[in-house]
């Protein structure tokens, strides 16, 4: 199918080539400039505490230290003043003769100085290789000469700085007004009798809720008390007096004697004795007595037990009314007192709190400046007698040999028109209604191919040229299949 498609796949491909050819051609040429900075151990990195001396002469591991170089080199105030020592309209001329203001021009140069920088390192080596594309390499070398220059130059001032005179008056100026703050907090206070106000503020707020709890507490007793005062009186009323203590009745006493006679005669006597059968005919006299009814013989009367019981715990609760309603009015005069130390209280916190932050703020500020300050002194002495600890171990020269993406833009462009073309080709021989082969017919349509005609060609071609018959043999036969039978 490729073979019968092969000036297409050939014309394809071949245009794609030619593009790609075009761009290599036009792909520009780059030069790149190198340099290379040793970072050794310098007192800045060696730690020193501003109080105690804990932790004194500590240092980072080498790594650390090359990496904050790197990102101290890679940083925009020096990449800026790298741009400007070299020239803005001499590094990227285009951006220059953009009409953009200033500003931005200035950050789109920053965006590709910094495409087109590389800094690098390797695992545990104090060394930084820098590296600078640019299609002039006079400009490349110059521009990469220019950010080292500038690096170090930038480091000085990040490291030593000059600062500890103003560092020094900012903090004389912040002791000065901090104690004010301290005298005019101290005076509001005394005027307000108030000792702690943070103490004392949430003392009395913690008292206004226990005051409230137990409140409460003993409004909830005294009607719990009520009610059962209420509920015992109306019971004390409902019991009587006095009741009946218990009742006697000679009969049954005398039937209980009579039982107890008989079995004792049991004892020495038969059932059927004369004393047994005596004693049984009285005991059934005493019975038929008692069921005719059994009027009581004495009847004991005396004070209804329960009724004094009701009593004594209705008085109990009486007074546990009255004490719960006193226990009541004290915490109810409490609760106001505290209340109104609260609200005067909170009149008075937003004039404490602006006076106290403005202690602590002055306070703090003071504290943090005189730290800066003696820091910064002792950095400027340290490291104003120090030698630099950053050396370069080559600066960048001129380039004299350019790269361009020429080669990989044409291995690209050969493996794109490859790619293309077979699929264009392969495509429009899918994309065929007749078969290109007698084989593949019969493949296609399980049928075997018996005989193979030329193609029938145009009565106007066959007027202007006759076909050879040598000629009319090379060219691309037309099928016809015909079925074979068994």
């Amino acid at each position: 199918m490729l073979w019968a498609e092969r000036a297409l796949v050939l014309a394809v491909g071949g245009a794609i080539c030619a593009l790609g050819l075009i761009g290599a051609l036009a792909a520009p040429k780059t030069y790149t400039a190198r340099s290379e900075l040793i970072v050794r151990m310098g007192e800045e990195y060696v730690y020193q505490p501003t109080a105690g001396g804990a932790g004194a002469g500590a240092t980072p591991d080498m790594q650390t230290i090359v990496n904050a170089e790197m990102r101290l080199i890679g940083s925009g105030a020096v990449v800026r003043g790298a741009i400007e020592g070299v020239g803005l309209a001499a590094l990227y001329p285009d951006i220059a003769a953009s009409p953009a203001s200033d500003g931005r021009k200035l950050a789109a140069a920053e965006r590709a100085f910094a495409e087109h920088l590389t800094i690098e390192t390797a695992p545990q080596t104090p060394a930084i290789g820098l590296s600078f594309e640019h299609r002039n390499p006079e400009t490349a070398a110059l521009a990469l000469n220019a950010l080292v220059q500038q690096y170090l130059s930038h480091r000085r001032e990040v490291l030593v700085g000059g600062e500890f005179e103003a560092l020094s008056a900012e903090t004389t100026d912040l002791s000065g007004r901090a104690g004010q703050a301290t005298s005019a907090l101290s005076a509001f206070l005394a005027e307000h009798q108030i000792g702690d106000f943070e103490s004392e503020f949430a003392a009395l707020a913690a008292r206004s809720g226990d005051i409230e709890t137990q409140l409460l507490d003993a409004q909830t007793r005294r009607r719990e008390a009520d009610a059962r005062s209420a509920a015992l009186r109306q019971r004390f009323n409902a019991e009587p007096e006095q009741i009946e203590l218990y009742q006697e009745s000679d009969a049954r006493r005398d039937l209980v004697e009579a039982q107890m006679e008989r079995e004792r005669l049991l004892a020495a006597y038969q059932p059927d004795a004369l004393p047994v059968r005596e004693v049984d005919r009285r005991i059934a006299q005493l019975q038929a007595f008692l069921a005719g009814g059994d009027p009581p013989s004495i009847t004991r009367r005396g004070p209804n037990p329960v009724r004094q019981d009701v009593a004594s715990q209705l008085y109990a609760m009486e007074a546990e009314a009255r004490a719960q309603r006193g226990r009541e009015t004290a915490l109810e005069q409490q609760r106001t007192e505290v209340r109104e130390r609260l609200r005067a209280m909170q009149a008075l916190e937003p004039r404490f709190r602006q006076l106290q932050r403005d202690r602590t703020i002055l306070e703090t500020n003071a504290q943090n400046f005189a730290s800066r300050a003696e820091e910064a002194r002792t950095r400027s002495q340290m490291l104003g007698r120090a030698t630099d600890n950053i050396s370069p171990v080559e600066t960048a020269s001129v380039p004299t040999q350019g790269k361009s993406l020429r080669w990989p833009i044409m291995i690209v462009t050969l493996l794109i028109a490859g790619i293309v073309a077979l699929a264009a080709g392969l495509s429009r021989g899918l994309m065929r209604r007749s078969f290109p082969t007698p084989s593949s017919a019969a493949r296609a349509l399980n049928t075997p191919v018996l005989a193979v005609m030329p193609r029938r060609q145009d009565p106007k071609q066959a007027k202007t040229k006759p076909p050879k018959p040598e000629k009319a043999k090379k060219g691309k036969p037309e099928l016809s299949v015909v079925e074979g039978g068994a």
